[in-house]
């Protein structure tokens, strides 16, 4: 399943819309980790989700963020790293270049989200090792 899709402006008349919560257990599933994890990671109350999860509901706007940046920098980590594998285990393992944070840490701010995209840009031309 994939969550966020489409052109930009079919991407935001869906997310103005609202997002349905069950798009996390397909972002989940795609980074390789549990949907617990998925909301330790992103900062998002556990409790919280599993009501809305068993109501079916929608992603509050906030939510709905930090799912797009997580499946976004996965997106990105893949076309960089070229392997599943190893873009899921960088995502998820410690990085110097980010302050000693794994990446998917960070997906709670747009400016954490902005050094993911960053570093994996600078990965992709060579300028980081």
């Amino acid at each position: 399943m994939v969550a966020f899709a489409g052109d930009t402006g079919e991407l935001i008349h869906q997310m103005r819309a609202g997002t349905p919560v069950r798009a996390i257990a397909g972002v989940a599933a795609k980074l390789g980790v549990s949907e617990e994890k998925l909301f330790e990671l992103l900062r998002l109350p556990e409790c919280n989700m599993n009501s809305r999860i068993v109501k079916d509901d929608l992603l509050s706007p906030t939510e709905q963020d930090r799912i797009y940046r997580a499946e976004k920098v996965l997106e990105k980590a893949l076309a960089v790293l070229e392997d599943r594998d190893a873009a899921r285990t960088w995502l998820r393992q410690s990085n110097r270049s980010i302050g000693g944070e794994a990446p998917l840490e960070l997906l709670d701010t747009e400016v954490g989200y902005e050094l993911v995209m960053d570093t994996l840009g600078r990965i992709e031309y060579g300028v980081i090792s």
